[in-house]
C-alpha cells in the first residue's frame, strides 16, 4: 500500500512541477525571481560547496523560511560544537530564509543552499553530493521522497521543534503519513498536543518526545542599553520621541498603521515610526502611503530622518525592535497569512500589539496574550486606541515588558535539550 501511495505522490508531483514550470520560468527571466535557485533545487550544487562535502559524512539541517531559520540557529550552533569535524550544510526553501541564514550562520555552516525539490532524481543527486549521516528538519518541512531516500541510505532523520496542527487531510492520507513518518528516527515536538497529533498521524510513539520550542532560544536581536542611543541616531530618531516599530507588515497592516501614526501626530504626540514591510517589493507602496497622509518618510538605506523610516533592508528587523516603545507585528489582519514572529519584539523588551489572525504563530501568540505581554487588536481603530493608551501609561508598558521577559525565561533551553537528544541518536 505504501508503494502505491508513493507512486501516486510522485506522479502528481511530476505533473505539478511540469504545470508550474512555465510560471517559474516567466518569474525567473521576466521578473528576476528565483535567481540562483533552479540548479540547487535540482541537486546541481555550486563547485565551492561540492569541495566541502563528500570526503566525510555531513550534518544536514533544513528550515523552510526565515522564521524557521531564526529558530534553527541555536540548534545548528550546538550541533556544530558537538561535531566540529563534520561538514555542516544548512538548506532553506525561501530567498529570505537564505539571506537570513547567511548572516546568522556565517562561519558556522560550511554551505547554505536551497533544498532540492522532492522529486526522486533531484533528491538522489543531492544526497549523493552531500553524503549526510544526519538530516534534521526544523518545525514542519517534511518531504516524503527525501526522508525515504535518506533512511534507505542509513541516514539518521530527526524532526526538531516539531509542531502538528489540526489538518483533516491527514486523516484521508493516514496510511501514506504512517509510511512517511516511519522513516523518521526521532520526533522532538514543541508541546504535548503536537506529540499527540504526530502519533495520530502515524509516528511511532517510542520515537516521540516533547522538548519545547526552539523559537524561544532563537532570538538574538537585543542590544545592550548603552548601544541604543547609537541605534536611534542611525535611524535619525530625535531624543525624547516615542517610537512605534511595525514589523513584517502586509498591505492590510500598512493602512491602519499609517493612519494611527498620522492621527497621533495630529493629536500632538511626538511619535516616530519604523515600518518594515514583509516583502521589500512593498517599500514603494509604504512611502506613497506616508505621502498621502502628510507624513514625511525616509528609507533606511538613504540614512535620512522622517516621521516614518521604511526599513528597506533585510535582516535588521530583529534588532530594530530595540527602538520600540510599542511594537506591532504584521500579518494578523490577513486571515490567509497570519502573524510573523511575535517573539522578536519580546526579546528587545517591547510591548506587542497583534491582529486577530495568528496563523502558524498561534502558539506563541496564545502564550504572549495569556501572560499579558501582548494585546490583540481587531481593526485599525483598536490599533490606534491601544497605541494611544500604552504611550500614555508607562506603568502598563512596564508590566507588559516584565511579562514578556518572564515568558522568555520560562521557555528557554529547548536548543540545548534537543541538541543533546540528537547527539544521542548518532552516537
Amino acid at each position: 500500500m505504501a508503494r502505491l501511495w508513493y507512486a501516486l505522490y510522485n506522479v502528481l508531483l511530476h505533473v505539478g512541477a511540469l504545470a508550474c514550470l512555465p510560471v517559474w520560468l516567466f518569474a525567473r527571466f521576466a521578473r528576476g525571481r528565483y535567481k540562483g535557485q533552479f540548479k540547487e533545487r535540482m541537486g546541481i550544487l555550486p563547485r565551492d560547496a561540492l569541495a566541502r562535502f563528500g570526503a566525510a559524512p555531513a550534518i544536514w539541517v533544513h528550515a523552510a523560511s526565515a522564521g524557521e531559520t531564526s529558530s534553527a540557529v541555536p540548534l545548528v550552533k550546538r550541533l556544530r560544537e558537538s561535531c566540529p569535524r563534520a561538514p555542516l550544510l544548512f538548506t532553506v526553501t525561501s530567498r529570505y530564509g537564505k539571506e537570513m541564514a547567511r548572516r546568522q550562520l556565517a562561519g558556522v555552516a560550511d554551505a547554505i543552499l536551497f533544498s532540492p525539490l522532492d522529486l526522486p532524481l533531484f533528491v538522489a543527486r543531492f544526497l549523493n553530493r552531500i553524503r549526510p549521516f544526519l538530516y534534521v528538519m526544523v518545525e514542519t518541512d517534511l518531504w516524503p521522497n527525501l526522508v525515504r531516500q535518506a533512511r534507505a541510505r542509513g541516514v539518521k532523520v530527526a524532526l526538531a521543534s516539531g509542531h502538528a496542527g489540526e489538518r483533516r487531510a491527514w486523516r484521508l492520507l493516514r496510511s501514506f503519513g504512517r509510511a512517511t513518518l516511519g522513516h523518521v528516527d526521532l520526533f522532538l515536538m514543541q508541546t504535548e498536543d503536537d506529540a499527540r497529533r504526530i502519533v495520530e498521524r502515524g509516528a511511532p510513539r517510542a520515537r516521540v518526545q516533547v522538548l519545547g520550542n526552539l523559537k524561544y532560544d532563537g532570538m538574538a536581536g537585543r542590544v545592550a542599553d548603552d548601544e541604543r542611543p547609537r541605534l536611534r541616531a542611525s535611524f535619525g530618531l530625535p531624543d525624547g520621541a516615542r517610537v512605534l516599530v511595525a514589523g513584517s507588515t502586509l498591505e492590510e497592516d500598512e493602512a491602519p498603521v499609517l493612519d494611527a501614526i498620522a492621527a497621533l501626530r495630529r493629536e500632538g504626540v511626538d511619535l516616530r515610526a519604523v515600518v518594515a514591510p514583509r516583502r521589500t517589493e512593498r517599500v514603494g507602496d509604504v512611502t506613497r502611503g506616508c505621502g498621502a497622509r502628510g507624513l514625511s518618510c525616509a528609507l533606511r538605506t538613504s540614512g535620512g530622518a522622517g516621521d516614518v523610516v521604511v526599513l528597506d533592508t533585510m535582516g535588521e528587523l530583529a534588532g530594530t525592535y530595540n527602538l520600540a516603545d510599542v511594537a506591532y507585528v504584521g500579518g494578523g489582519f490577513t486571515p490567509e497569512v497570519g502573524l510573523h514572529n511575535v517573539l522578536e519584539p519580546l526579546v528587545c523588551g517591547a510591548p506587542v500589539l497583534l491582529g486577530p489572525h495568528h496563523g502558524k504563530a498561534w502558539r506563541a501568540a496564545r502564550e504572549l496574550l495569556r501572560c499579558g505581554a501582548g494585546r490583540e487588536v481587531g481593526n485599525g481603530a483598536a490599533l490606534l486606541g491601544a497605541i494611544r493608551e500604552l504611550l500614555s501609561d508607562p506603568a502598563a508598558m512596564g508590566r507588559m515588558r516584565a511579562a514578556g521577559e518572564s515568558l522568555l525565561q520560562a521557555n528557554r533551553g529547548a536548543a540545548a535539550r534537543q541538541a543533546e537528544r540528537i547527539r544521542e541518536l548518532v552516537a
